[in-house]
């Protein structure tokens, strides 16, 4: 037995560095030749029971290794790295899932635990306190180096250089020049006439009773805006489903979340060759970044040659792209076209499938719960038609009627809180130093990120999280009473790092919620399979799935 206890001991010490295999089967063989030196060679049962008590103690210790996260983090509540990967990977368990079974009752006496990631042992912090402290303190805690392997596709789509994925000087040269993109008014009428398109195909094609998958609508009716309002092109994704650019768009955009190139991305870099399907795919990227690249290029000669005259328009009737190459012109910086191509990127990446996934689920809300729908349109119509009757016409909303819906609001920001379009931060924050986070110590080198989902459905924060009740954002009500605490609502994170789109979206959310209120009424079909809520995948980014919705036309 004694031999066993120093066998393990010295293993243990062993393990706590990195793992070589064939260094640990190097060493297997000493120690068990070490441990039966003074055995009898003719004593052959003694010798295999040392031998195999020598193998349990090492097979335990990489489990142990791998299993767990490093000791000096084992002071905080962790999931088990095969849990979860089972979980994640191979049952597929939905993010509420997840949430519910695996993190919720480790933050029962904690406000955060540890899970292993991609990048490694990364604590999830879901208090309102630490989250404020991890958003703020940019110097403590700031984006972990991320950056995308040469040759993948997301390589392709978002380069290194980027406004997600800098830090420091660099960061600041993408955020000072795509500001003024995204601080000015926003182009309500561009997301009202897109709206207007979409009602004129569905009174074109559908009956006035129909279902239709509402997450399919939407992704076509977000791509259709992020190209226009983007950069100035037009997808053609509301009148042609099956437009070229639109399935260009989505192979590119669904290939670059497929989880074993994600995962193994390796394979995409040096196994190309094996993979066909993946190479037309690439193929596909090269069609969809060469016609983004002569947008840039074009853009760049013609603002050279008309700024003056075009600096007269209206803020609100340039597209992003616009701005931020008037920007450069000003001397407010510069990028170059593979930056601001792969900014462009980020912008697609980031902005189209969050706010198609909002839409979805807030269509889903309204749908489920019909006495919300009720208020929500008497709101609009209060505000779009004041007078006695209502219009039975498209009335779309200006940009100071849309800071007018209050109830709206409330029900966008509970959407937002229920289901997220993004689970935790893209990119992890890193400590440049030992820090105490909640009053815990997290040593320097840490990853750590802000678990959204988690924190928006924490019962310590939020008073029977699992409800859906837009009244908890209303004024003076729960939302704003804990505001002072920390940030316990952060969709769109918060900190000099906050999401530069987050006015973008949530303008365009209100545009098309308060026309579609207009326009239709709307119920869950009787065999939805969301009856008891929402499903959805269990990828960072929550799309939910099949959601069928039937309208009834008003007009």
């Amino acid at each position: 037995m004694a031999i066993v206890q120093s066998t393990l001991t010295r293993y243990y010490d062993y393990a706590a560095q990195a793992i070589d295999w064939q260094s640990v089967f190097n060493w297997y063989e000493r120690q068990v030749e070490k441990a039966t030196s003074t055995v009898s060679k003719s004593n052959k049962s003694t010798r295999i029971t040392i031998g195999v008590a020598v193998g349990v103690a090492v097979l335990y210790s990489l489990y142990d290794r791998i299993a767990h996260p490093p000791r000096r983090l084992r002071h905080i509540p962790h999931i088990n790295a095969f849990t979860s990967n089972r979980r994640f990977i191979i049952d597929k368990w939905p993010t509420a899932k997840i949430s519910r079974e695996l993190a919720m009752p480790l933050l029962k006496d904690s406000s955060m635990y540890v899970r292993n990631e991609k990048l490694g042992w990364t604590v999830h912090v879901c208090a309102p306190d630490a989250a404020k402290q991890v958003f703020l303190k940019l110097e403590d805690f700031p984006k972990a180096s991320q950056r995308a392997v040469s040759g993948t596709l997301l390589y392709r789509l978002i380069g290194v250089s980027n406004i997600l994925f800098e830090n420091g000087d660099e960061w600041i040269k993408h955020r000072k020049l795509a500001n003024p993109a995204f601080h000015r008014s926003m182009p309500i009428q561009l997301f009202g006439e897109t709206a207007q398109q979409l009602f004129t195909l569905l009174d074109r094609t559908e009956p006035d009773d129909f279902t239709v998958d509402v997450g399919e609508l939407f992704e076509r009716v977000t791509l259709s805006v992020i190209g226009r309002a983007g950069f100035g092109f037009d997808f053609g994704s509301i009148e042609n489903k099956d437009s070229r650019w639109k399935y260009v768009y989505d192979t590119v955009m669904n290939g670059h979340r497929d989880p074993l190139f994600f995962f193994f991305p390796i394979l995409e870099k040096h196994f190309l060759w094996m993979f066909p399907k993946r190479q037309q795919i690439h193929a596909m990227a090269t069609e969809f970044l060469d016609m983004l690249q002569q947008v840039i290029e074009h853009k760049r000669r013609y603002l050279r040659e008309t700024y003056t005259s075009i600096d007269s328009m209206d803020d609100a009737e340039k597209d992003l792209l616009t701005l931020m190459i008037e920007s450069e012109l000003r001397g407010e910086g510069i990028l170059t076209n593979q930056e601001l191509l792969n900014d462009i990127g980020i912008f697609f990446v980031a902005g189209h499938d969050t706010t198609s996934t909002a839409l979805t689920a807030c269509c889903y809300y309204l749908a489920k719960y019909p006495e919300f729908q009720r208020r929500a349109r008497e709101e609009v119509n209060r505000i779009l038609c004041p007078g006695d009757v209502e219009p039975l016409v498209d009335i779309l909303p200006t940009n100071k009627q849309t800071k007018e819906f209050v109830y709206l609001n409330q029900l966008i920001r509970e959407t937002l809180r229920m289901n997220g379009s993004v689970v935790s931060l893209v990119t992890p924050r890193k400590t440049t130093k030992d820090v105490e986070l909640a009053n815990v110590l997290i040593p320097k080198d840490t990853l750590v990120n802000v678990n959204i989902y988690d924190l928006h459905h924490n019962p310590n924060v939020w008073d029977d999280p699992e409800v859906f009740n837009p009244d908890r954002f209303a004024a003076d009500a729960e939302a704003d009473q804990k505001a002072g605490g920390g940030m316990s609502w952060v969709p769109f994170s918060n900190g000099g790092r906050i999401c530069i789109g987050q006015n973008f979206s949530l303008g365009e959310q209100r545009v098309l919620l308060a026309c579609l209120l207009r326009k239709y009424e709307w119920e869950l079909p009787d065999d939805s399979i969301h009856k008891d809520g929402l499903v959805t995948s269990n990828s960072n980014l929550m799309f939910p799935q099949n959601v069928k919705i039937r309208f009834h036309k008003r007009y």
